[in-house]
């Protein structure tokens, strides 16, 4: 195994079976997946592509029906106690004891992880001023807002120093300003704490923080790379065309021009190349043109190449 990986995934499958009312279902089909110390991987993806699922078998809550997961070089079927210790995991739904105050979930978390009152207790202080929550401490978690439970789920989520930070879809539900605030946090625990940090999205802005991102869909990884890299494979720019015939437009393009359009929303994306102007693709085809813009390559774009649908359509259904 390479020295730079951390979390090695391969050949991973799982099926979930099905019942009398419900058939079948493959969940994840064949991944293959690095993950090297101390970066950011974002899973990327809608609803139901498989992400969470992924995250349940990394965090030992699911035993996949193939494959194979190494984390820290442990195989996870073998020992998946010695797995869990290297994780520190939040959950996409709630998981304090909103009677509680910040303090006292975490010194039942600390407790539940094995480790002494006075080590809790002071890494407990540790991470809530971390997480600018220190000077309320005191208070019942459900008094707070939405992003400030989250961050005492972060700070919980640590206390053990795991290596390993994993967050299933953190933000659900927090509005932006929140949101902004929590990865600002993430980052900043990232740094000091020297973590490897394992999140799910199904957000734009939350993948392109990553160092590279893996885009899922129907239970396959399509593509993985840094967001940057992904965005310039596509081309300089992607010109969206509205016309009566999106598809006789296309058509026009990839045999006059060898430029590779998709149908969108009965638009037509193309990524322009390097060598071919607006200009000269405006005098060709204008008449058939009814509207137009210009844009840089977005993740978005990215998942659309792979996909054919945006990724806020895969998310509605």
């Amino acid at each position: 195994m390479d020295p730079q990986v951390l979390i090695s995934i391969s050949q991973l499958s799982h099926i979930y079976a099905g019942t009398r009312k419900k058939t079948s279902h493959r969940a994840l089909h064949e991944i293959n997946l690095d993950i090297h110390y101390g970066e950011t991987m974002a899973l990327l993806g809608p609803n139901g592509s498989g992400k969470s699922t992924l995250l349940r078998v990394l965090t030992t809550a699911l035993v996949p029906t193939s494959g194979a997961v190494r984390v820290g070089g442990v195989l996870l079927g073998h020992d998946p106690s010695a797995v869990r210790r290297q994780l520190g995991v939040v959950f996409q739904n709630p998981a304090l004891d909103g009677k509680m105050t910040g303090c006292e979930n975490l010194r039942m978390a600390g407790l539940l992880y094995g480790m002494g009152r006075r080590a809790v207790s002071q890494r407990s202080q540790q991470l809530l001023e971390v997480v600018g929550l220190w000077e309320r401490r005191n208070e019942r978690t459900e008094k707070l807002s939405g992003g400030m439970r989250r961050r005492v789920e972060l700070a919980k989520a640590l206390l053990p120093t795991p290596a390993i930070l994993v967050l299933d879809e953190p933000t659900a539900g927090l509005d932006p300003v929140a949101r902004q605030d929590f990865w600002n946090q993430v980052e900043e625990l990232k740094a000091d704490e020297q973590l490897t940090v394992v999140v799910s999205t199904h957000l734009l802005d939350e993948a392109e923080r990553a160092d590279r991102v893996a885009i899922l869909h129907k239970g396959q990884l399509l593509v993985c790379g840094p967001p940057r890299v992904l965005q310039r494979q596509l081309g300089r720019e992607i010109l969206t065309l509205c016309s009566d015939d999106a598809a006789a437009l296309q058509a026009a393009l990839r045999s006059d021009m060898g430029l590779e359009g998709q149908v969108v929303d009965q638009d037509l994306r193309v990524p322009l190349k390097s060598d071919i102007s607006l200009d000269e693709v405006f005098q060709r085809f204008g008449s058939q043109i009814r509207s137009l813009s210009l844009a840089p390559p977005s993740l978005d774009d990215v998942f659309v190449r792979h996909t054919g649908q945006h990724l806020e359509e895969g998310n509605a259904a």
